[in-house]
């Protein structure tokens, strides 16, 4: 008890300090004085306040320049943020100003350039002024305009007071028809800590009057962010201020010197000899057919330059032309020196390793991301248009950052995939690129810092996986050595899977089969089991294993007698599973060697074990063939799917057709795609070699020839100069 009455007089003199600092007025008057002096600062400064429009040109695509600048929007009724601008129709930017002169005002720098507008005018009622850009204020993210004569009906603001002892913000801006918006803005607590500079930074609202105490004008407040604890702005006469056309001069020679250091860059690939299943997706400026590709190279150091292109494995591996457009017209090959396997980015190389003259090398900066904080930026968009590089620098101030995959800090200005993010020594400070996290990689997209830029061009820690190939080495498989099959309710049910299947898992896969001493069977898939999904051990991102149903099924019967043998020629299809697709797909992206976690459902129990992803073996796409012309076929070696679909055991002799001609020999005999040529005038064909030894010089031929389980003979007779 006297413990506590020691305490009770120890905090006498703070609680009889709260009771002095407590508010007497009432929460009702509070707001009414609030409402009253919210209405004086409308009527007093409504005369300082403008409205600006800015008319933007069209791109010669038809499109708007993409500014991607914050600003709040007088047309809107509660002054919307906006980005500068979302243009689907030709109406002009209406952004808020504060007159500081006659003829001048301030309004908030919205990164425009001047050869993006088509016109720039100041609004006072109804009177609509041309005006220029005379100056520009970087570190308060402001521009001066200027008209030719003084502005009717506005009054100038006159700057004076001081804003130390509890000034107060005013969001002023005015609608479409003239009218102020007023709303009184609290100073914002709400901050960020940067540990590498150790600094802190909150918010700020743009259009903003500062007042003091008795209302006059401080400054006018036209950032996003501001220094916690900073010093309220001081007024527009004491800003660092930069002539307007010297900034315009400034980008213009960064934009000379970037335009020699990004390069166009044609690729072609061979898609008929190699590629996996997986889409071709990527951001190219333009195909001209599904192999050919303009996009644009960054050039390096020594001779490198870099693709911000993501290509899965097979893509890679089936590029067959590289070739770069220098400055001066020449085009100059390029060869392939390795792909990245965390980022959708390549290196290719000039052969002699030397960047030519006339190019440009683009460093990347090795600065901490977030001492770049407040520093001068620029956006670019390079597009290869016709073998010529557009860019166009939208001028930035970095105002933020945020983290990333694998904990990297980028600007919050980081570019859109493909896009760079400049700082005005030209350095790259992002690069947007896309991950490769294995399934769908190409949906997963991120900006990637130039510090880790800068290491992973330096290590040149390439995956093997991702190498330019030659022949059917280059379509390669991973897998785990099963077969599946698309999953339906009714067999979620049936195998007690239902309870693990979800949006974000997909309806997974029923295993069919399980090959002997594969990765599944090691952990103890079986047959039945259910597939649910599959992650990098080095990622938490989890890929669903789906299997689709296939498009053709797989009717044979309905294959042999409907479809001409023609068709066969234009239609990639088959009637067993293509090993590359369906859950191999995901695999393959992943690549062959990597450790993954999988997860199944067995007997009803969810499973997840550790395993290493192995290259399949010769499969149909990749098996041994040799065309014939005399007798208009293309056969192919029987491949562990052919025999296990046919259910053919594996010393079982025989070449599956691959191809007919129509009208051929062998099509009038009645020979169909998929079927099975077991002998060749009673000698078991054991291989396509084999067959191309039994028939050749051969006029008269008989064929033991199996379709499912049924074996029939056909018999082709050829003429005596065909069998030369």
């Amino acid at each position: 008890m006297k413990k506590t009455i020691l305490m009770l007089a120890a905090l006498a003199p703070f609680a009889a300090i709260l009771a002095a600092d407590k508010p007497e007025k009432s929460p009702e008057e509070e707001s009414a004085e609030k409402a009253a002096r919210v209405r004086a600062m409308a009527t007093a400064y409504a005369p300082c306040t403008v409205n600006v429009r800015f008319r933007l040109k069209r791109l010669p695509d038809g499109s708007f320049p993409d500014t991607k600048m914050q600003y709040r929007c007088p047309a809107c009724g509660n002054s919307a943020l906006h980005l500068s601008r979302d243009n689907d129709d030709d109406l002009p930017c209406l952004v808020t100003g504060f007159v500081i002169a006659p003829n001048r005002a301030l309004v908030q720098d919205l990164a425009l350039r001047a050869d993006w507008l088509d016109g720039l005018e100041v609004v006072c009622g109804t009177n609509a002024t041309p005006a220029r850009l005379v100056a520009c204020y970087p570190d308060e993210n402001a521009v001066l305009l200027e008209t030719d004569r003084p502005l009717a009906g506005v009054r100038p603001l006159a700057f004076t007071g001081d804003a130390t002892n509890k000034p107060s913000l005013f969001h002023l801006v005015t609608d479409a028809d003239g009218r102020v918006k007023v709303g009184l803005r609290k100073v914002n607590r709400e901050f960020t800590h940067y540990p590498a500079t150790g600094e802190d930074w909150c918010g700020a609202t743009p259009n903003t009057l500062v007042v003091d105490a008795s209302n006059r004008a401080v400054s006018v407040q036209m950032r996003l962010e501001r220094k916690l604890n900073d010093v309220l702005p001081k007024p527009p006469s004491s800003w660092r201020s930069e002539p307007f056309a010297e900034r315009e001069a400034r980008i213009a020679a960064l934009e000379k010197r970037v335009l020699a250091s990004i390069l166009p860059v044609y690729l072609h690939i061979d898609e008929e000899k190699g590629g996996n299943s997986g889409r071709l997706f990527m951001f190219s400026d333009e195909s001209k057919s599904s192999g050919d590709v303009d996009t644009f190279g960054i050039a390096l150091e020594d001779g490198d330059v870099l693709i911000p292109l993501n290509l899965d494995s097979g893509k890679i591996a089936a590029l067959d032309k590289m070739e770069a457009t220098l400055p001066d017209g020449k085009k100059v090959p390029l060869e392939f020196a390795g792909a990245f396997a965390e980022y959708g980015l390549f290196l290719l190389r000039f052969p002699d390793g030397k960047t030519p003259a006339g190019v440009a090398s683009t460093r990347f900066s090795a600065a901490e991301p977030e001492k770049l904080m407040r520093q001068a930026a620029y956006l670019v968009q390079p597009k290869n248009r016709n073998g010529k590089i557009q860019i166009s620098l939208a001028p930035r101030a970095i105002s933020g950052f945020r983290r990333v995959r694998g904990g990297a800090v980028v600007p919050n200005e980081a570019p859109e995939p493909n896009g760079l993010l400049l700082l005005a020594s030209g350095e790259v400070a992002a690069l947007g690129g896309h991950v490769r996290s294995g399934g769908e990689s190409w949906r997963s997209r991120t900006a990637i810092p130039g510090d880790r830029l800068a290491r992973l061009v330096a290590a040149r820690d390439f995956d093997p996986e991702f190498s330019v190939r030659k022949g059917k080495d280059r379509i390669r498989v991973a897998w785990i050595g099963v077969e599946t099959q698309a999953m339906t309710k009714e067999l979620a049910r049936e195998k007690n899977a239902q309870g693990y299947l979800s949006a974000d898992i997909g309806r997974g896969s029923l295993v069919g089969k399980v090959y002997t001493n594969t990765p599944a069977a090691r952990v103890g898939i079986k047959e039945g089991d259910v597939l649910l999904w599959a992650r990098r051990t080095s990622s938490e991102r989890r890929e669903k294993l789906e299997t689709r149903d296939r498009e053709f099924g797989i009717d044979i019967e309905s294959l042999f007698e409907n479809l001409p043998p023609s068709m066969f020629d234009r239609v990639n299809v088959t009637p067993w599973p293509k090993v590359e697709e369906g859950v191999n797909d995901v695999f393959t992206r992943m690549g062959i060697g990597t450790k993954v976690v999988i997860a199944w459902v067995s007997n009803g129990e969810k499973r997840e074990a550790e395993l290493v992803l192995e290259q399949a073996p010769v499969h149909y796409r990749t098996a041994r063939r040799i065309r014939n012309r005399t007798l208009g076929l293309v056969a192919a070696d029987l491949t562990f799917e052919v025999r296990s679909f046919l259910k053919l055991a594996n010393g079982a002799p025989g070449v599956v057709i691959s191809k007919m001609q129509q009208g051929s020999p062998s099509a009038v005999a009645g020979l169909r795609p998929f079927e099975v040529i077991t002998s060749v005038n009673g000698e078991p064909v054991t291989s396509v070699i084999r067959f191309a030894e039994l028939i050749k010089g051969k006029k008269d031929l008989t064929f033991s020839v199996r379709r499912l389980d049924a074996t029939r003979i056909v018999r082709i007779q050829l003429k005596a100069d065909q069998t030369k």
